[in-house]
C-alpha cells in the first residue's frame, strides 16, 4: 500500500485516480461540515462548484426538500440558508433534507476527483474512521487537499498527516511506501500534536479566527468526535457507514 498527498486539488491525473482510494480533505471547513450534515440527519449532500448551479439544482429537486449551504471567502452566500460553519449543519434545518453545498475550495476539490471509483470524505473529526475505511479497501491511498485559493494550506496538510498516522495503525499490511509529501504531512501533524507547531499563525486558520470563526476552528480541530465516513459517488455524498 502506497500513500501520497496532493497539497492542492487539480494537480492529479486520471492515472493517479485509478485503482486508488481517494480521501478529500478540506478541514476548514467544507469536509467537516459535510460530515456534520450527515450526522445532523441529512439524507445526502450534493456538492456543486458554482453557487448558481446549487440554486438551479434545488429548484429542480424542490426547494422544500433541499437546504442550500455554502460560502465565498468564508462568508455565507447571499440567499442561502446556511454558511459553512459545521455546527449549523447539526440543526433541524438539514434533517431529512438534501443539502446542496457550494464552497470556495472544498466542492471544487470533490469535483476534481469525480472520475475516481472510491472517494471518501476526511477531516480531523473523523480521522481514525476515515483511515480505517481507507485501509480496509487495501488499495493505494491518495489524499487530495482542497488548499486555499489554489495554494497549499497547512490546516489541510496537518489533517492529511493525522489520517496517515492512523492508517499506519490500522492498515494490514502496513503501508509500504509514503511519498515525500505524505511524510512531510505526517511530520507536521506530529509536531502540531506535540505542541511544537502553531497552526494559528498560518494563513487560512488565522483568517477564519480573525473573522470570528474561532469556535468553528475549535470544532474542526477536535479529533475523532465521529465515526461517520461519507463517500462521494455519482455526484452525491452519503454515509459510507
Amino acid at each position: 500500500m502506497k500513500i501520497d498527498v496532493l497539497p492542492v486539488f487539480g494537480k492529479q491525473t486520471d492515472y493517479q485516480l485509478q485503482d486508488t482510494t481517494v480521501i478529500v480533505v478540506d478541514v476548514l471547513r467544507a469536509t467537516t461540515s459535510i460530515i456534520t450534515a450527515l450526522n445532523g440527519g441529512a439524507i445526502k449532500v450534493v456538492p456543486t462548484v458554482d453557487a448558481g448551479d446549487a440554486v438551479a439544482l434545488a429548484s429542480r429537486l424542490g426547494m422544500r426538500e433541499c437546504v442550500l449551504g455554502g460560502e465565498r471567502g468564508g462568508v455565507k452566500i447571499s440567499g442561502f440558508e446556511l454558511g459553512n460553519s459545521p455546527e449549523e449543519y447539526l440543526s433541524r434545518a438539514v434533517r431529512g433534507k438534501t443539502v446542496i453545498v457550494s464552497t470556495s475550495n472544498g466542492t471544487g476539490a470533490l469535483h476534481s476527483v469525480r472520475s475516481a471509483e472510491n472517494v471518501l470524505i476526511g477531516a480531523m473529526i473523523n480521522r481514525t474512521s476515515a483511515a480505517k475505511a481507507a485501509a480496509a479497501e487495501s488499495k493505494d491511498i491518495l489524499i487530495v487537499c482542497a488548499g486555499t485559493d489554489g495554494q497549499p494550506s497547512a490546516d489541510d496538510l496537518c489533517t492529511a498527516g493525522a489520517i496517515i498516522d492512523a492508517v499506519r495503525v490500522y492498515a494490514d499490511p502496513r503501508p509500504g511506501e509514503l511519498s515525500d509529501m505524505a511524510l512531510l504531512c505526517e511530520t507536521l501533524y506530529n509536531n502540531w500534536k506535540a505542541g511544537s507547531f502553531d497552526l494559528s499563525c498560518t494563513f487560512h486558520y488565522s483568517r477564519l479566527c480573525a473573522m470570528g470563526f474561532d469556535e468553528d476552528v475549535r470544532f474542526c480541530f477536535t479529533p475523532d468526535t465521529t465515526d461517520t465516513v461519507p463517500v462521494y459517488k455519482d455526484g452525491v455524498i452519503v454515509k459510507y457507514r
